[in-house]
């Protein structure tokens, strides 16, 4: 496997290259939209406006680790320092990936 390869395959650039998947199906529909993931995100990946609503996105891309409340919370904290009605999203593969308590904790908050 080259060096190329191996970045390739990185779990950085997955996770980038999740972020380019969930921007794109945005932008194709018609939401805009911006990637601002990097190592100095905030815990914000993308974020961007619909019909005057602003709106922040975590995106994880795992494959083997579960998203527990811990990023539901961590998101929260994040939304806190955000203007007044925006919303907040965390991105993952698959509704599997969600453990019942993190679902419990979103569908919970305001």
């Amino acid at each position: 496997m080259t060096k190329f390869q191996q970045e390739e395959n990185s779990p950085v650039q997955k996770g980038k290259n999740f972020e380019m998947k969930i921007e794109k199906l945005l932008t194709d529909a018609n939401i805009k939209c911006e990637i601002t993931g990097g190592p100095s995100d905030k815990g914000i990946d993308i974020k961007g406006m619909k019909k005057g609503v602003k709106f922040i996105i975590e995106c994880k891309n795992w494959r083997t680790k579960n998203i527990d409340r811990s990023i539901i919370n961590q998101i929260e904290g994040v939304l806190s320092r955000q203007s007044n009605g925006t919303i907040s999203i965390v991105a993952a593969p698959s509704m599997n990936r969600y453990t019942p308590g993190a679902k419990k904790t979103a569908r919970t908050r305001e």
